[in-house]
């Protein structure tokens, strides 16, 4: 069976619920309910959905948009903060959908760092682009990438000029960006590009500069290299004719970026990165076949669209294969605003400026995570997808286990005499048959866990945990239906959220719930 044929297995919650992990932040159990109801088909096509577009950043205090004003040099570490703020408040608040998912892909991989190109201006209008392109047209949206102003500030496209020409951004765009590294054939040089390309697609590039407060980026024609540019035998030995015109910058772009698309690397490379990010990190022989080359092939004859590709993919047999569920370690955001997603107590406080406050709080705990949002740690992106051979596993470490359980310890159990935001009493009630100690138990597994729990590992939980070692499992039938009956009293209540409150820690602190 072909790995992209449509999958025709059982669509049960937990395919329901990978997918949903996978595509999403997190899910709660109505969600579920309604994808397994609905089945892969037109799951698929609700989560692939356009979404209206987002309101601006405002500022807390004023309500306005400070984006609408002029560009506000001595606001700019500020106003940077609250651009994050409202990235982190989409990602949280967003109708569960895969643009938030792909919006964070094209970050990593479009990378730009926020703090090197020091205008939140710039900053806001590049990640909007990436919201409202999402699944468009890759090959689009590398040509609107080259000639952004937080990009040709980011790689140096602004200090391009003939004579001196800045080879920064014409290395990543065929390093990182189009085609990617094919095999190395001697020091510097691969099958897919050479150091003599860079040299000759940075010369193409000369001449573009972005407005220092406006940002209106134009092509100066005295600063272009207007001499013939040769490419090496990667590209055919392609000649890029040299000229001296209004249009040359334009004209010139143009033939760099439909030679570097016209490599089969370049889809390939892409589809790499897609998978890696929505699949697994593992790409063999067999994958590189069966999924990679026919999806390239897609790509391209859907005219670079990125929407085909995502929807073959999700609704594959080799997706939706019950070997992928829980194959990934969870990255910062599916582990940060999965949990917040996937628990219905948590909200952001109504009222501002504590609401920015708060989401202020989730970026900064992003960062302390190692996966700041709008700073990659370099421009190849985030590590865990791209540096072999650990890939996703560096998400882990002695730095991040630690704050990854502190975080959860504090929506459950709260901290400095503040109470946790996480009601657990009200998860479990809300479970059907939650009396019943072991559909309890398989029921938060199902809507937290990619991956079910052995038998001995629920006779742990309920046992060891959940009934502290000291009772028989059998007995929590009789509390929850004893505490179920009196919810008003103090004394019930007290002693039934200590001990789910102390379950809820156990389960988050487990192995098994830093799995996607």
């Amino acid at each position: 069976m072909a790995l992209l044929d449509p999958y025709a297995g059982p669509w049960t919650e937990r395919h329901a619920a990978h997918m949903l992990r996978r595509v999403t932040f997190g899910f709660q159990p109505t969600r579920l309910s309604e994808a397994v109801s609905a089945g892969i088909a037109a799951t698929v096509d609700s989560l692939l959905a356009t979404l209206p577009a987002s309101a601006k950043p405002k500022h807390p205090t004023t309500g306005e948009s400070f984006l609408d004003a002029p560009f506000a040099p001595m606001e700019n570490a500020l106003y940077t903060q609250y651009v994050k703020a409202w990235w982190a408040e989409q990602l949280l608040t967003t109708t569960p959908n895969i643009r938030e998912k792909m919006v964070l892909f094209w970050m990593s991989h479009f990378t730009v760092e926020f703090q090197a190109v020091q205008n939140y201006v710039f900053c806001y209008q590049y990640l909007e682009y990436m919201r409202a392109n999402a699944l468009g047209d890759f090959k689009s949206m590398t040509r609107w990438v080259t000639l952004s102003p937080a990009m040709l500030r980011y790689l140096n496209g602004n200090t391009n000029t003939a004579g001196n020409p800045n080879e920064n951004y014409a290395r990543e765009l065929q390093e990182l960006f189009a085609n990617g590294k094919g095999p190395e054939i001697e020091v510097g040089n691969y099958t897919t590009y050479t150091e003599s390309d860079v040299k000759a697609a940075a010369r193409v590039l000369t001449g573009w500069r972005e407005q220092r407060l406006t940002g209106v980026v134009s092509f100066q024609p005295r600063q272009h290299d207007t001499a013939d540019k040769q490419f090496s035998a990667a590209y055919g030995n392609r000649v890029i004719r040299g000229r001296n015109t209004p249009t040359a910058g334009n004209e010139e772009l143009d033939e760099l970026l439909d030679m570097i698309f016209t490599q089969e690397a370049t889809e390939r490379h892409v589809v790499r990165k897609l998978y890696r990010w929505f699949v697994d990190a593992t790409i063999d022989a067999d994958v590189e076949r069966d999924v990679i080359a026919p999806l390239g092939r897609l790509l391209r004859q859907s005219n670079w669209s990125v929407m085909p590709v995502m929807r073959t993919l999700l609704r594959s047999q080799h997706f939706n294969d019950q070997a992928f569920h829980g194959s990934q370690i969870s990255s910062p955001a599916d582990f940060m605003f999965g949990t917040l997603r996937s628990l219905p107590s948590i909200a952001a406080p109504a009222a501002e400026p504590q609401r920015t406050q708060f989401y202020i709080g989730l970026q900064a705990n992003m960062n302390n995570l190692q996966m700041s949002l709008g700073d990659p740690p370099s421009v190849a992106g985030y590590e865990a997808y791209h540096q072999q051979p650990d890939y996703d596993r560096l998400w882990m470490n002695t730095a991040t286990l630690p704050l990854r359980n502190a975080t959860t310890d504090v929506l459950v159990l709260g901290q400095r005499s503040r109470p946790g935001m996480f009601d657990t009493i009200a998860y479990v009630r809300s479970i059907p048959n939650a009396s019943d100690p072991y559909a309890l138990i398989d029921a938060i597994n199902t809507n937290l866990f990619a991956v079910p729990f052995p038998d001995d590992i629920r006779t742990t939980l309920l046992g060891d945990v959940l009934q502290g070692g000291t009772a028989p499992i059998y007995e929590w039938t009789q509390e929850w239906e004893t505490f179920v009956a009196s919810p008003n009293n103090q004394q019930l209540r007290t002693r039934m959220k200590a001990k789910l409150d102390n379950l809820f820690v156990y389960l988050f602190r487990m192995a098994e719930y830093h799995i996607v």
